[in-house]
């Protein structure tokens, strides 16, 4: 039973790692793309669509996270800041895209995009892992 369900936390941690990095590849994506303005109209629909996937992939990565940490033996503080720092993400995202605090919008967008909120959370996550 204990192998059962940590295959499913590896599985769950593997899907939860291919989907986070698919779908935030969107943000490098983007500043790449920056330096070829001004953008074709199919620039411009592929990143709307992308953003679309962005927000789909990483509410299904967190999801599979949630299995991912509930089913595995072993957790340290790295681990649960990393899962506190997705959290986080995630729902700042979805409140900037929804635009469900008027007013917020600023400053949710330079939370969400912090390079640095983004390397302390890949940090956390490597560092978590390394640990156990």
């Amino acid at each position: 039973m204990m192998k059962e369900m940590e295959a499913v936390s590896n599985f769950c941690g593997m899907t939860a790692a291919l989907l986070f990095i698919v779908a935030n590849a969107y943000y490098p994506a983007r500043l790449i793309a920056k330096k070829f303005k001004p953008w074709s109209q199919d620039t411009v629909l592929f990143f709307r669509q992308y953003l679309k996937a962005h927000i789909t992939l990483n509410l299904l990565a967190l999801l599979a996270l949630i299995l991912h940490g509930h089913y595995a033996e072993e957790r340290n503080i790295f681990l649960t800041l990393s899962f506190i720092a997705s959290v986080a993400l995630t729902i700042e995202g979805m409140l900037m895209h929804y635009r469900v605090v008027p007013g917020m919008q600023r400053h949710l967008r330079l939370l969400h995009t912090q390079q640095a909120l983004f390397t302390i959370w890949i940090v956390l996550i490597i560092a978590g892992h390394a640990v156990i």
